[in-house]
């Protein structure tokens, strides 16, 4: 009769302290949290040589406005003469402009977040260069994301 008690006590002490999944599991960086990301390499079109990628990221959040940001990096670290990106928005019948974010001697830039004038009928356009010297000419390309 004891050892019926004493497995009855464990088992209600076991289901009084059970946690439910949900609430002790962390939120992982690696969840889809609805972050878009669009990648365009930037390339010297005359030599068919890459000099880095543009990226543009974005967000649709639910019951607000999408926003964005521009990012332009050189391969594998490589310091750039000159490095930029910038984003615009076209939202609402208006279009609106980041500065340019610039750095010299530089393997990467990120822009400012630009946010949308509306919720929807949004289209966000992210521009990137690089100059890898300060004679040589500027290599870029562009990005397009719609919401």
């Amino acid at each position: 009769m004891k050892m019926k008690k004493f497995l009855l006590l464990i088992v209600m002490s076991a289901s009084i302290c059970m946690i439910p999944s949900s609430a002790k599991e962390p939120a992982s960086a690696n969840q889809d949290i609805g972050i878009h990301k669009n990648i365009a390499v930037i390339t010297d079109k005359t030599k068919d040589v890459s000099w880095g990628v543009g990226s543009l990221v974005s967000q649709n959040p639910l019951g607000r406005k999408p926003w964005a940001y521009a990012m332009t990096e050189t391969h594998a670290g490589s310091i750039a003469y000159e490095i930029k990106a910038r984003v615009f928005v076209n939202s609402g019948g208006t279009t609106d402009y980041t500065s340019w974010a610039v750095k010299n001697n530089a393997s990467s830039v990120t822009s400012a977040t630009i946010i949308a004038r509306t919720e929807s009928n949004v289209l966000f356009t992210s521009e990137h260069r690089i100059k890898d010297t300060a004679s040589s000419s500027w290599k870029g390309t562009t990005i397009t994301e719609s919401y």
